[in-house]
């Protein structure tokens, strides 16, 4: 009875060191994590490295594989968070792949994680033989099973590398498919997010979590500005914006500066190309946001008001001023933004309305609205021969290949058009003939139609 006690004793002891060792570890391993999600990837690997030459007599050989994994990954995100998986090769340039280092890392971490079978009974609990010393499966089995956790997150990983490979290729088109691009992130997002959830990896799952939403509202707020709709696009603009500060207040908690609307609080930044490229691209966004709702912002207050928020909230490009300097330097008639609403049955018009209100469907020249002109109901007289102009589709390519210019010799009007998006053009009007290669207006309009499709910024995920 007295050998039994003792033995129950010793085991119980033994049982409390290993508890002790594996909670010490997992602090440690949490620790390095949230080195991660402060973007601190030189300090995480440091520290890897560290406790795994101090535990290189008392740890386990899994505590040493994983402490190995885990200052590798620190080195991978690193270049992925600089999008260094994006630049180009040059000749005879030894290439570090972003994604074989990933693979790498997912096959040596599966090799850990599989392990993890081993040595448990058929309950999946290590048998009662089990001594609960380092390295026994007692003692390894949450860091194994971290390690199948890791290997989802890397799977994740290389899920984005193929969804912004697939970005950069789509801003070399004309103009890009938004829909399939935010169906691509949209499901990455929903199929991981019940993935590595387990609580030590908390930090790269936040980070993870607020990559996914943020590139999803903004691939679908520039959707909802193609079809000119006011309260979803400030929506998902403002849901951007949200999750941006609220990703930058867990990078710097004693940070307690809000950032504004179209922040340029990042120049000369030390923060990760991708994070400032999320930025800016909100902040493009909300620079053609600006643009396109221009009537029904101004309506709320005052032009000198309306100038001085452009240019405090620090957006990309003031487009108004633009159209404005261009306007007075060329000597045009007008200078606009013409919606095509004809076939889209929920559209309803300028600004907001209320989600139960049904406005019958448009007819006739009222199918083709301005959704911004400069200077204002200049061209009234006009619309019917601009309309005509959208609407013929032998011009299709040609609208969005560059610019097209027609002279009506009956008005004595010359009209140059260029496509911004599926349903939106750019119309500038001269009353008097002008030439058709015209290199200060054709370059002045396509540079606009390029900058408002937005090609520009996802182009410059490449890093430079």
């Amino acid at each position: 009875m007295g050998n039994y006690s003792s033995t129950n004793r010793v085991l119980h002891d033994m049982t409390g060191v290993t508890r002790q060792m594996a909670d010490n570890e997992e602090s440690i391993l949490q620790g390095l994590l949230v080195y991660f999600s402060k973007f601190s990837y030189d300090k995480a690997k440091e520290q890897a490295d560290k406790e795994r030459d101090l535990s290189r007599f008392s740890g386990s050989p899994v505590w040493q594989s994983l402490l190995s994994c885990v200052a590798q990954l620190a080195s991978v995100e690193k270049l992925y968070m600089n999008l260094s998986f994006l630049t180009a090769k040059g000749f005879l340039r030894k290439e570090s792949s972003v994604r074989a280092s990933y693979e790498s890392l997912n096959l040596e971490l599966s090799e850990l994680g599989s392990e993890r079978r081993r040595g448990l009974g058929t309950n999946g609990n290590p048998p009662p033989t089990s001594s609960g010393a380092p390295g026994s499966p007692c003692c390894d089995g949450i860091l194994r099973h971290l390690c199948s956790h890791l290997v989802l997150f890397i799977k994740a990983r290389l899920q984005m590398i193929a969804f912004y490979e697939k970005l950069l290729e789509a801003s070399m088109c004309r103009l890009m498919n938004f829909e399939e691009l935010l169906s691509q992130v949209t499901e990455i997002g929903q199929k991981n997010s019940r993935n590595f959830h387990h609580p030590i990896l908390t930090p790269i799952k936040t980070n993870f979590t607020y990559e996914c939403d943020i590139l999803i509202h903004l691939l679908r707020s520039q959707l909802e500005m193609q079809h000119w709709r006011f309260l979803p696009s400030l929506i998902h603009l403002h849901d951007a914006h949200s999750k941006l500060n609220s990703w930058h207040s867990a990078i710097q908690p004693k940070e307690t500066k809000k950032y504004g609307f179209g922040s340029s609080f990042l120049k000369s930044s030390p923060l990760p190309v991708l994070y400032q490229w999320l930025w800016q691209t909100k902040a493009a966004f909300v620079s053609k946001f600006s643009l396109y709702f221009h009537e029904t912002l101004a309506a709320q207050s005052s032009p000198a008001e309306m100038k001085a928020l452009i240019s405090r909230q620090g957006q990309a490009c003031d487009y108004v001023s633009k159209i404005q300097s261009f306007q007075r330097k060329s000597d045009a008639v007008s200078v606009c933004l013409v919606f095509e609403a004809a076939g889209i049955e929920d559209y309803q018009g300028a600004g907001y309305h209320h989600p139960q209100e049904l406005l019958p469907a448009p007819k006739g020249l009222d199918s083709y609205p301005a959704i911004f002109s400069y200077p204002s109901n200049k061209c009234q007289d006009r619309w019917p021969s601009i309309v005509m102009r959208i609407t013929d589709r032998s011009n299709e390519a040609a609208l969005l290949d560059g610019v097209v210019c027609f002279f009506d010799q009956q008005i004595g009007s010359t009209y140059f058009l260029c496509r911004v998006d599926p349903k939106i053009t750019i119309v500038v009007v001269f009353d008097t003939k002008k030439s058709e290669k015209d290199s200060y207006i054709r370059d002045f309009i396509y540079d606009l139609a390029l900058q408002l499709r937005c090609n520009k910024v996802f182009t410059n995920l490449k890093p430079k």
